[in-house]
């Protein structure tokens, strides 16, 4: 039999913790979840690791970006995969995150078909490298910069100045 993915789901909001943990369980996951961020702080410092962390970046006591700090930093929990969960769709606190640690964010208004869809991209990366730690693989599907206007690509028309 297929051994479950762990989930650790930190949201306060009971509907959508309630929501997500029937859509998972749903989906074929194993449960866990975190009300606020003292609850996932504990869980952190107590639990293995799961497979995967959802993270509300809004949460009581203890913030969302608190905690994925307390993950990148815990020696049995920095590999593991963190997807921010957010209503905040603003592109620079969404670089933030990936920035911090996050290995995705989805936006709450993508719905259920998009976290689902961002969880199997980073639980089930491509089989090219099943060396690398999937941590890896999300963020490089994400537009992580702008392209520079100091590095153009290579022509022939620039080698003739060159030359």
């Amino acid at each position: 039999m297929k051994q479950k993915h762990k989930i650790l789901v930190v949201e306060d909001e009971a509907d959508t913790a309630d929501l997500l943990k029937h859509i998972l369980e749903r989906e074929g996951f194993s449960v866990i979840q975190a009300k606020d961020g003292r609850q996932a702080s504990s869980l952190i410092g107590t639990v293995r690791p799961p497979s995967l962390v959802l993270l509300d970046l809004v949460v009581p006591y203890v913030s969302g970006a608190e905690l994925l700090k307390l993950i990148r930093d815990h020696p049995d929990w920095c590999h593991t995969p963190v997807i921010m969960v957010s209503a905040d769709s603003y592109g620079p606190d969404i670089q933030q995150a990936l920035r911090q640690g996050a290995t995705a964010y989805v936006t709450k208004q993508k719905g259920s078909a998009g976290l689902i869809e961002a969880m199997r991209r980073v639980l089930h990366p491509p089989a090219s490298s099943p060396t690398q730690p999937s941590l890896k693989k999300v963020p490089q599907t994400l537009p992580k910069r702008r392209p520079s206007a100091h590095r153009r690509p290579r022509s022939s028309h620039g080698k003739k100045r060159a030359a």
